[in-house]
């Protein structure tokens, strides 16, 4: 099962690899409102089926017609492209679903990257949101406002963390979505959202982050061209409030404000160079020091992806949502582990 988790990664890696690398491209004309059409009365969710056997992941997951080993999961769920209302603003992503009609919990898939760099393809949907669907889950994520023709400006982790908390109103019109059993994952820069989200709500039931961002001071010591190319770019008013701007979106400022209902799985790699694991480290200490209810496992001689950690990284994901989503049993874990 291996090779198949590497290729399911491969296929996305700005998500899982690239996620805080930067394409200082301008924005996109936004025109979702174009494509879809207005919202209709009390309507905050559109979807669209997609026939992904039609683009070009079909050739990485089917031979002559057939799911390859590793890839039988595909038969059973159904992508949706969708667009949903975020303070006024179409906002663009993707959605997972299985295809046996009944109530199922979710899960918020939070992107990483920046602008359409780490954009949701429809490849993101069935190769990590479908892997996902398939165990029981809808499944559904956001482009964030600005990119993938949303409408509005991204403001990496600021108003835009918005349209984290916006999909949960939206799955409320997803007849199979179960609303009172939500997680969040998130990878790079979608860990932070996933901890902005965590502060401002305690509606979610668990939350996973992969070589998560939780440190903006950090990134910005150990790689400046993030302070140059994305923060200034990106974050409202930046040189004119740079020390808020970072303790505003850095988790590891303001443990104290986390939902502790919310059961945190923390996934790093200690050779990450692109998320520097000392972001982790240390929010893992704080954490401890205030008995949060987390599980920080860091992987010897991991990248940012955790490349060779595939399946590992899979069944941590797993069991986690299983248990503390699927399940709401209560928080019975170790606080920190180490895989070699």
């Amino acid at each position: 099962m291996k090779s198949t988790f590497l290729l399911a990664i491969s296929l996305s890696l700005p998500i899982f690899s690239n996620a805080q690398h930067n394409h200082s491209h301008e924005q996109k004309p936004s025109n979702a409102r174009e494509v879809w059409g207005d919202f209709e009365k009390d309507e905050l969710i559109k979807t669209k089926l997609v026939d992904w056997t039609q683009t070009p992941i079909a050739g990485h997951v089917l031979k002559n017609g057939t799911p390859k080993k590793g890839f039988e999961f595909v038969d059973s769920i159904d992508i949706y492209s969708v667009v949903y209302d975020s303070d006024g603003f179409m906002v663009t992503g993707f959605m997972a679903v299985p295809k046996r009609q009944s109530k199922y919990p979710c899960v918020i898939f939070n992107r990483g990257g920046n602008r359409d760099f780490g954009q949701l393809l429809v490849g993101t949907a069935l190769t990590h949101f479908g892997r996902i669907a398939a165990e029981g889950y809808v499944v559904i994520g956001s482009n964030y406002r600005g990119n993938s023709n949303s409408e509005g400006k991204e403001e990496f982790g600021g108003s835009d963390v918005n349209d984290v908390l916006n999909l949960v109103p939206a799955l409320g019109q997803i007849e199979m979505a179960d609303t009172s059993r939500i997680g969040l994952l998130g990878i790079s820069r979608g860990g932070m959202m996933n901890y902005l989200a965590m502060k401002e709500s305690c509606q979610f039931k668990a939350a996973i982050v992969v070589g998560a961002l939780s440190d903006l001071n950090v990134m910005k010591e150990k790689r400046p061209d993030m302070e140059s190319h994305v923060f200034a770019e990106l974050i409202p008013n930046y040189n004119d409030s740079t020390e808020f701007a970072l303790n505003a979106r850095s988790a590891n400022e303001w443990v104290n404000e986390l939902c502790v209902d919310t059961k945190l799985l923390m996934l790093h790699g200690d050779k990450d160079d692109r998320c520097h694991p000392d972001m982790a480290r240390d929010l893992h200490q704080k954490l401890s020091k205030i008995n949060f209810p987390h599980t920080y496992i860091s992987y010897k001689k991991g990248n940012h992806g955790l490349s060779s950690y595939q399946d590992e990284m899979y069944e941590s994901i797993h069991m986690w949502l299983d248990k503390y989503v699927k399940n709401d049993q209560d928080f019975d874990e170790v606080p920190h582990l180490v895989v070699k």
